[in-house]
């Protein structure tokens, strides 16, 4: 690599580095062009690496999201006598189960820790009824993955 060439290079980095800063998504946009093109020089290597971790971070975040919630709704079905909003927290676990479907990869199932997601959903529910919930989860991922029954609608 020539001298003229290295000071191109460190004029991209610096380029790349600022719109990253100032213009996310046309960095973005920037970056997937020269992954487009094989253009290893151009890539901004260490913002490029956070972002990958990031995104990875984030779906496991949203997948766990869905699971408390679904936890959430399955423990007030499960526990509270009142008849009214049954049908409210039915439908709420059919459209979680639905995101969770949408989301979900055998990677990502690996990485869902159900028992962490039961105790967050636990105090929520906990937060608007006194029930005696159970220490550990009762519920296995199948189990509240399953679709409910006519019977149960």
């Amino acid at each position: 690599m020539t001298a003229i060439d290295r000071i191109k290079q460190n004029h991209n980095t610096i380029n790349m580095n600022n719109l990253y800063e100032t213009d996310f998504l046309e960095w973005t946009i920037q970056q997937a062009k020269v992954l487009s093109e094989h253009n290893i020089q151009a890539l901004d290597w260490d913002n490029l690496k956070e972002e990958i971790e990031d995104l990875g971070k984030e779906q496991i975040h949203a997948v766990s999201s869905w699971v408390k919630r679904l936890i959430e709704h399955k423990l007030k079905l499960d526990y509270c006598p009142d008849s009214y909003p049954r049908n409210h927290w039915k439908r709420e676990i059919n459209n979680f189960q639905d995101e969770i479907e949408r989301r979900l990869t055998k990677t990502l199932l690996n990485k869902i820790d159900v028992h962490k997601e039961y105790e967050r959903a636990k105090r929520l529910v906990l937060s608007e009824y006194n029930f005696n919930f159970p220490d550990k989860c009762p519920y296995t991922f199948e189990e509240l993955m399953t679709r409910l029954t006519d019977d149960e609608r």
